[in-house]
């Protein structure tokens, strides 16, 4: 990932268009999200990924996220326990509603489906009479959640092929323990090229 998103961008800064937001054009872009989960203790994941949209005209546009995960949750329980929660992917598909205030500025509003990929990891460690370890024994689950998710955001046109957003939305409930829901948002600021 740490390659792909430099590269992408790289290649999109050397591609020249006509037009941002034009109607019947489709755009390109790549994001960083920064999600908190609210919990016993709160968890902050981060994500980073690419976009794609098509703007049908200046109001209306469907877009699509991919996202994978660059940092998790962990925590230690005891000496001989250990927690860690990770996103694996992240996937969105949306139809997003923009209004212009500006040449420059918009604000838009987001509503569409999103699905989580995550993996939970909990490892004990056994020791012995002497406190050396003896035997480890993780246990690696893969969890999924998917749901309807919204948000509003930001949009600033740095030229006519590129824009930067801001964007904060509400992601569907994070199920963590059987029956026990946690409420999930993320802020996500990214740029894209419009061809």
């Amino acid at each position: 990932m740490k390659i792909l998103l430099p590269l992408t961008c790289t290649v999109l800064a050397s591609i020249y268009a006509p037009s941002v937001y034009a109607e019947n054009s489709w755009y390109l872009g790549a994001q960083y999200s920064a999600q908190d989960v609210a919990s016993s203790p709160d968890r902050e994941l981060n994500t980073a990924g690419i976009i794609a949209g098509y703007q049908i005209n200046k109001f209306f546009a469907l877009e699509t996220r991919f996202n994978i995960g660059t940092s998790g949750y962990s925590n230690k329980y005891s000496p001989d326990q250990e927690y860690k929660e990770d996103i694996d992917t992240q996937a969105s598909l949306f139809i997003k509603g923009s209004y212009p205030i500006s040449n420059t500025f918009s604000i838009f509003a987001l509503a569409g489906v999103t699905k989580s990929k995550y993996e939970i990891t909990t490892t004990a460690h056994h020791t012995d009479i002497d406190g050396n370890y003896t035997q480890v024994y993780p246990s690696f689950i893969k969890c999924s959640e998917s749901g309807f998710n919204y948000g509003v955001g930001l949009n600033y046109k740095i030229s006519e092929a590129f824009s930067l957003f801001i964007d904060y939305q509400v992601l569907p409930d994070l199920t963590i323990v059987s029956g026990v829901s946690s409420s999930w948002n993320s802020t996500n600021i990214g740029v894209n090229y419009s061809f």
